[in-house]
């Protein structure tokens, strides 16, 4: 038996498989004939007296209809090192090696320290499929690797001081390939100087962005016009810091996740095209043959159901993996495979459709304002997803509980139920319940999800000259909690105000007290200000505030509901947005490069 087997085999979750399996129970003895083992191995298994190696794992498996990570126990999995997920899966290190196209001595250096050879592309893609498990949690067994720690370790401090090195002031120059300490950097990534010194040059270049911006801030902090301007640059000055340390911090790290996951350059053009796409079916039909032939996008790509563009040819766009991937890695493929972005301009070329009717006034909504806010809850996130029912059921026993009548009028929204509570109870006994729904929303702002876009919207408008903020009538710590973990691999959080729960659920949407709250502490005009949002009470509270509304319905029956309402603008998606802020930054751009001689 192989080392660690015992702790990875869960005989309690095999038994529970055997008894639930798609054509009804088995009995031990019919299990054991399907593996060709006998009754008492199988009941073994099942009592914890013995493990099974890793190929009958994967036959216990087969004969049972189910994934092999079912069988293992989950409880110490957070933990497993790279060879424990390889195990659990019923799989050899040959197999492995098969799969990957790896020789065993390459196989086994990946799988005790995370090092792959220089020209190997997508290593971590093709890995993650063949073990059932997401790229982040695969990078997570990866990290386990006692020796992947100590070589990340060890490389923190010298990457820091050649970073910083350069960064000082009068320096313009990004780390060379002659320089002794980009040599020893590439030895422990085992990677090409040439290659090291373009990313660490791309990051400084990075780094210097931020500073510069950090200055401007600066200026405005000690000398802006009113004591709240200068608190507020203080406080986006703050952040600028906290996301340059947090940026610095992460790179060894990151370059370590980058080297396991990199693209070819032609994988990295398709996937480029993917991004740009969107839902271009045109465009979509173009790349299909180069992304059914690249076997190295993995779980960066996802079919679209039922769409095919001809026998056996399916359609494909970018997953979530893919679309942080693209994200978090874009500005080092850029210095890498500069010649890709000319490919990317012939494509938007030959795959350009004529502009939808709602841009042009988006894009004049989104350049007239000065401060964006956003709901939280059906924008950025569902927040309770699939246990809204749950959470709501539990209100309304604590409510029962605290002698006060919940009726929301039939509604499942946690919310609702809190505000219904108001005129039945004191403050105090309010608070208490309001206080649980927040442990409920900050538990499950932990696990939430952004929805399509929001991400990309809320990182292009913080580069933006925008003020941001979210308004809602969830609690602040849920969404401080949410947007903690909105951009992990892509320099830090945006920086947002958030205007929670107000104390007294009376001034919850439609009241408009939470949008008069954060236009007064973000301070412009309210004529200048756009709120985008989901729900009727959004619509009525931007009304009453005299802001603008967007709003976002993907059914037609809920868009009807806004206009009547008093929305104007409604769109499908966030990204409608997005790609209207990308027309304003482009056409900003372009204006910049037609005024600034040699900018490349």
């Amino acid at each position: 038996m192989a080392r660690g087997s015992a702790h990875m085999f869960s005989g309690a979750r095999l038994r529970q498989a055997r008894s639930e399996t798609a054509a009804g129970a088995l009995s031990a003895e019919e299990l054991a004939e399907r593996v060709g083992a006998s009754k008492a191995q199988i009941l073994a298994y099942e009592n914890g007296q013995r493990v099974p190696d890793p190929p009958r794992i994967r036959q216990l498996a087969d004969a049972l209809g189910i994934h092999p990570l079912v069988l293992a126990n989950q409880s110490g999995r957070r933990s497993w090192q790279l060879a424990d997920l390889r195990r659990a899966n019923g799989l050899r290190a040959s197999d492995l090696c098969s799969n990957l196209g790896l020789k065993p001595h390459s196989y086994r250096r990946l799988e005790t320290s995370g090092l792959t050879a220089d020209g190997r592309y997508g290593l971590s893609q093709r890995l993650a499929v063949a073990l059932g498990v997401s790229m982040r949690a695969l990078e997570r067994h990866v990290s386990n690797a006692p020796a992947v720690r100590q070589r990340l370790d060890s490389i923190r401090c010298p990457l820091t001081a050649l970073i910083e090195g350069h960064l000082e002031p009068g320096r313009t120059s990004g780390p060379e390939a002659t320089d002794p300490a980009v040599k020893e950097i590439a030895a422990c990534y085992t990677r090409s100087v040439t290659t090291v010194a373009r990313l660490l040059s791309q990051e400084v270049l990075t780094v210097r962005e931020m500073r510069r911006r950090q200055a401007i801030l600066a200026a405005t902090a000690f000398y802006g016009p009113t004591a709240e301007e200068q608190q507020r640059a203080r406080r986006r000055m703050e952040g600028e810091e906290a996301r340059i340390n947090q940026l610095i911090s992460s790179l060894p790290r990151r370059l370590d996740s980058f080297f396991r996951a990199q693209l070819a350059p032609a994988s990295w053009e398709t996937l480029s095209q993917l991004h740009l796409a969107g839902t271009n079916e045109r465009a979509l039909t173009m790349i299909a043959p180069a992304v059914a032939q690249d076997s190295t996008l993995g779980p960066l790509i996802r079919p679209l159901a039922r769409r095919t563009t001809g026998p056996g040819l399916g359609l494909y766009d970018i997953s979530r993996e893919g679309q942080r991937h693209y994200l978090s890695f874009k500005h080092w493929y850029d210095a890498l495979y500069p010649w890709v972005d000319d490919n990317l301009r012939h494509f938007r070329q030959q795959t350009a459709v004529s502009e939808p009717p709602e841009l042009p006034w988006l894009r004049q909504c989104f350049a007239q304002s000065q401060t964006i806010l956003f709901s939280f809850d059906g924008i950025l996130c569902r927040l309770f997803a699939d246990n809204v029912r749950s959470v709501s059921s539990h209100l309304v026993q604590a409510a029962s509980s605290l002698q006060l009548d919940a009726d929301a009028g039939g509604s499942a929204d946690p919310v609702a139920l809190l505000r219904s509570v108001v005129d039945s109870g004191s403050p105090e006994q309010v608070r208490q319940l309001d206080s649980l729904l927040t442990t409920y929303e900050t538990a499950a702002a932990r696990r939430a999800e952004p929805l399509p876009g929001a991400a990309q919207l809320l990182g292009a408008l913080s580069r933006g000259p925008w003020r941001l903020a979210v308004v809602t009538d969830h609690a602040t710590a849920a969404v401080q909690t949410f947007l903690t973990h909105l951009h992990p691999d892509n320099g830090g959080t945006p920086q947002l105000g958030v205007f929670g729960r107000p104390h007294d659920p009376r001034l919850m949407k439609p009241h408009p007290h939470a949008i008069f709250l954060a236009t007064n502490r973000l301070g412009g005009d309210r004529s200048r200000t756009l709120l985008i949002g989901e729900s009727l009470a959004d619509a009525l509270a931007a009304r009453a505030a005299g802001v603008q509304f967007i709003g976002v319905a993907a059914q037609q029956s809920h868009a009807r509901r806004l206009k009547e309402a008093g929305a104007v603008n409604v769109v499908e998606t966030l990204t409608t947005l997005l790609a209207a802020v990308s027309r304003i930054k482009s056409a900003h751009r372009d204006e910049q490069s037609s005024f600034t001689p040699g900018l490349q």
